[in-house]
């Protein structure tokens, strides 16, 4: 079984030279910077790739809080402070940084399988996840209860490509929707807006399109020295609200993994593989 626990000092700093440019290299951050103060849940999703079977989704909060103050999101004081929070160490029955177990099966080329299984004993909430391998659909995943509910995450194109070093980076929509107990379902969709907040970053937003005012629900960004989502492997945080917002946080938790699936095997072949150790300068400053 293969572990994506992670050992070792603190996080390689997810800012490329053009991320620098976008968004961190101000000190006011992401446009919309003010709006995340209120996200102050961090979940560390460690590095996976289609390989791992196994890993688990650690709440930082605590250090995230600690190292970032009030930093605004997207800075470039928010992006050391990010840098520098030590990697969790552990994810057995006793460390209690755990949020989530999550387990996979690669059954065939095309058949995946798995779940996300809450850690916190009060919250005995499960998602059970199949992966999807048709243009338009992502995974489905399915609920743990007396009344199951499948919820297929949509893939769209709505936007342009990007071009980057690489080549051709795509930036899909991610879509689903969440039944209500007695009114019509909600919406939710991951959206990613490559020139207001750069290539690393997803955001979570509510009834898509219903405001000129998007309603965020949490903010996905990449930890790497990268351009873009096209890679083969993945490795980030997820931002919520420190009080539970509309959607489950373990519906969340569970779209990132499908949505970071679909992206690495969108880009399978391109981007980099590995990651060798760089300088100080090169991690912070980034490089083309």
């Amino acid at each position: 079984m293969t572990a994506a626990v992670s050992v070792g000092g603190g996080w390689a700093l997810y800012s490329s030279q053009s991320q620098v440019a976008r968004s961190a290299a101000s000190q006011s951050g992401y446009l919309d910077a003010a709006n995340l103060v209120r996200f102050s849940r961090a979940l560390y999703f460690p590095r996976h790739d289609r390989k791992t079977t196994h890993f688990a989704v650690h709440d930082i909060s605590d250090q995230y809080a600690a190292a970032t103050g009030s930093f605004p999101v997207g800075s470039t004081r928010h992006v050391v402070a990010v840098g520098g929070i030590p990697k969790p160490q552990s994810d057995g029955p006793d460390e209690t940084t755990v949020a989530y177990d999550v387990n996979l099966s690669l059954r065939d080329e095309h058949a995946v399988a798995g779940s996300v299984k809450c850690r916190t004993p009060s919250i005995p909430a499960e998602i059970e996840l199949t992966i999807s391998s048709t243009e338009e659909e992502a995974a489905v995943l399915k609920t743990k209860s007396v009344y199951p509910t499948k919820i297929p995450l949509h893939v769209t194109y709505p936007i342009t490509p990007s071009s980057t070093r690489i080549g051709t980076v795509k930036h899909p929509y991610f879509t689903f929707e969440v039944p209500n107990d007695d009114s019509k379902p909600t919406i939710f969709q991951w959206q990613i807006h490559p020139k207001e907040h750069g290539r690393l970053r997803y955001t979570l937003v509510r009834n898509p399109g219903g405001s000129s005012s998007p309603d965020i629900q949490a903010v996905y960004y990449h930890l790497g020295l990268d351009d873009s989502f096209a890679l083969s492997f993945s490795e980030g945080i997820l931002l919520l609200p420190a009080v539970q917002s509309s959607v489950k946080e373990e519906i969340a938790v569970t779209s990132v993994l499908a949505m970071l699936w679909r992206l690495r095997e969108l880009h399978r072949g391109k981007g980099k593989v590995g990651g060798k150790k760089e300088n100080k300068l090169k991690r912070i400053f980034g490089k083309k």
